[in-house]
């Protein structure tokens, strides 16, 4: 690479560590967003999945203390009814009235904020904190999340742990099937600019 070419990459690298996050209102409307939850049972386990997620966030720049960094209110909520086991007698009576009840309660909701210290280059570490609601019953939760920023478009993964009972969830059973009460779930999501109105 000649000294001039190198000068160029040079600048244009601090350029993108120094570029500060995309700020403003986000959707979370792409087809490649997924919820997955992994449950362990006697019999190894099963894994469900949607990508029916929607919602809304507003990211914005904070300064506390001297330190600059960012938060973003989230507001989602995921389709229950279309999550998919690959069985469809687990799939109906996961969607029972024992269970997650979608008849009446179609959405799983989330609202909560993530914080962040202002990033080095377009890799950001996060910490989502909010209120996860399953039916009737609203929980607390922290999930750590893995955000990139590729032109102007964010990219975030998370995982965390919950349990069935704490949201009033039995344990299911099915046939000779006995699951545990921990539930390992990930998302996936790409956030984009909201539109205008």
């Amino acid at each position: 690479m000649n000294p001039r070419a190198l000068v160029h990459t040079l600048i244009a690298a601090v350029a993108v560590a120094a570029a500060p996050l995309p700020t403003g209102d986000f959707a979370i409307t792409h087809p490649s967003n997924s919820v997955e939850f992994f449950v362990k049972d006697n019999r190894g386990g099963f894994t469900g999945r949607t990508s029916e997620i929607t919602g809304t966030v507003a990211v914005r720049e904070i300064v506390r203390e001297q330190v600059e960094g960012f938060a973003a209110e989230i507001t989602a909520r995921i389709d229950a009814r279309t999550i998919r086991t690959g069985v469809g007698v687990r799939d109906g009576q996961m969607r029972s009235a024992q269970f997650l009840h979608t008849d009446e309660f179609p959405f799983i909701t989330f609202r909560g904020t993530a914080t962040a210290e202002a990033p080095e280059g377009a890799r950001v570490k996060a910490l989502l904190r909010g209120r996860l609601t399953i039916k009737e019953v609203t929980r607390g939760v922290e999930v750590p999340l893995a955000i990139t920023v590729e032109d102007g478009v964010y990219f975030a993964r998370g995982e965390v742990v919950v349990r069935m009972t704490d949201f009033g969830l039995p344990i299911p059973r099915f046939l000779i099937f006995v699951a545990e009460d921990p539930v390992r779930v990930k998302l996936q999501i790409r956030l984009t600019r909201a539109p205008r109105t």
